[in-house]
């Protein structure tokens, strides 16, 4: 009986003991192998004098063979010297369930030195690999990892009930950062700035069209020499032609809408009061312009980063994964034309001595996949100096449980108390204080205290830039126009000049 249960888990095995000779009277007896005496084979007791399920309320220390890796939510601490190489302990949410476990059901934690292949999965011969290969080779009790719950590819192992939930996302390398020279031009969303452009180019027309009602009553009535109202520019302006009238219009048009003055106003009212109209919408959009700037220049703009799983198909980069159990179904198997290119582009890596991220952040063009709750522990450092950045659509979202061998007699009493932790709110509360340290600790950053400190920025030469470019391609251009000015002013007067030679 002992070597059934250190060997294969099996404890539900039932021995009939003839009392008599004449086997009128017998006992039912079964293996306890969790006694109170500690005897290292346990013990045979008979079924009337305790009931099978009551035997794993207490395991009266019983050393439970416990395998708790590095993941999201637990890290070990070992003790490695010449000799030997031991687990001392371990820390975090999934680490703290563990120790209720042990505490609740009084048993010791025989804690096991962790494989490199941490999850593990089917390897191409057959076998497993990782924490999954020591439950189907039954080197573990229980692992006290968090699993996703999904198929594993194998039935000699079952999942507890779920703890809590994550999911599974892509992330890349965030976009650079606008330049200062050409920021104000990212001060505002694009559609802002094409319903500048198409109000500046649709206004023109209208007051356009309101000089031409205008000119076209007077000339059909003859009274332009009859209004003694105009003052002479506005009449020399009438007197001029159409044309030359639209081509001022259109100009001051412009410069009322870039927030200008104009030198002279139109003598009509429809026309000053579209004037009006147009000023006070060109006053909002400045207003608008103008908060906006100085928004950019105390929080930076970057470009825009990647924010779709159809993005970051087109942006054709490799993604590469560090577990092959997450290659299983993060894209397989999905209908979508999308997921099926993206699980072309899969790469199995194994852990280098630097990190995937540590690279992606020095400027690799590449993505990779990991959990939401590691980017929000152990890699929030990158998102501070933002280097990295989430795509904020996941493909898959995971519960998550721990596991231990199918059919295991530890089970039923197992779920029973991780239900009742769950319910109390203990496994939310430690995921809560395991990232609340984990921001305590980004105060230490000196990024941090530049995101959070003083919202307020002096201006400098180097933040204007934009407006020296402009007035240096504004001067560029007058000069050019200057010349050619000069140019077509001169061929008149020298051929006037040869004509009377002649």
């Amino acid at each position: 009986m002992a070597h059934m249960w250190t060997e294969k888990g099996a404890i539900q095995i039932y021995y009939i003991i003839p009392n008599n000779s004449d086997n009128t009277s017998s006992d039912c007896l079964f293996l306890n192998p969790f006694p109170k005496n500690g005897a290292h084979y346990g013990e045979m007791i008979r079924l009337s004098d305790s009931s099978y399920e009551s035997i794993f309320h207490n395991l009266h220390g019983y050393p439970l063979r416990t395998y708790i890796f590095s993941s999201v939510y637990s890290n070990i601490q070992h003790f490695t010297n010449e000799t030997t190489s031991k687990i001392i302990g371990t820390t975090g949410a999934d680490s703290k369930v563990a120790d209720l476990l042990a505490q609740k059901m009084n048993f010791t934690m025989d804690l096991q030195w962790p494989d490199n292949d941490f999850f593990g999965a089917r390897t191409k011969n057959g076998s497993y690999s990782g924490a999954v290969g020591r439950i189907v080779r039954f080197e573990t009790d229980i692992i006290l990892t968090g699993f996703f719950i999904k198929d594993y590819l194998t039935r000699k192992l079952a999942f507890s009930a779920p703890v809590y939930m994550d999911e599974l996302c892509c992330y890349v390398k965030k976009a650079s950062r606008i330049p200062q020279s050409i920021l104000p031009l990212f001060a505002v969303n694009f559609d802002i700035w094409v319903s500048f452009i198409i109000v500046g180019l649709l206004s023109p027309f209208i007051w356009i069209l309101l000089r031409h009602v205008n000119l076209g009553a007077i000339e059909s009535n003859s009274l332009i020499s009859q209004l003694p109202t105009l003052q002479p520019q506005e009449r020399r302006q009438l007197t001029q032609k159409h044309i030359l009238q639209y081509m001022r219009i259109y100009l001051d048009t412009w410069v009322m809408w870039v927030r200008v003055n104009i030198v002279c106003y139109p003598p009509f009212i429809s026309e000053r009061i579209f004037i009006v109209s147009l000023c006070l919408v060109s006053v909002i959009f400045g207003a608008l312009f103008e908060s906006s700037l100085a928004t950019v220049y105390i929080r930076p703009l970057y470009y825009k980063d990647i924010n779709t799983m159809k993005e970051l198909d087109e942006a054709n980069i490799r993604i590469y994964i560090k577990h092959a159990a997450m290659r299983d179904d993060l894209f397989y198997g999905h209908s979508s034309y999308i997921y099926q290119n993206l699980e072309k582009k899969l790469l199995l890596v194994a852990e280098l001595e630097e990190r995937l991220i540590d690279i992606m952040a020095r400027g690799g063009k590449l993505a990779a996949v990991t959990r939401a709750s590691s980017l929000e522990l152990d890699d929030i450092y990158y998102f501070i100096k933002k280097k990295i950045h989430k795509i904020p659509e996941c493909p898959k979202n995971y519960h998550i449980a721990f596991i231990f061998p199918n059919n295991s007699p530890l089970e039923k009493s197992i779920n029973i108390l991780l239900l009742k932790i769950v319910h109390a709110g203990l496994i939310d509360h430690w995921i809560g204080d395991m990232k609340y340290k984990a921001k305590i600790r980004s105060r230490n950053f000196a990024e941090f205290q530049e995101e959070i400190g003083d919202k307020w920025k002096v201006l400098t030469l180097n933040d204007l830039q934009l407006a020296f470019y402009t007035i240096l391609f504004g001067s560029i251009l007058s000069t050019v126009a200057l010349l050619l000015e000069l140019i077509l002013q001169c061929k008149p007067n020298r051929f006037l000049w040869n004509t009377q030679k002649s």
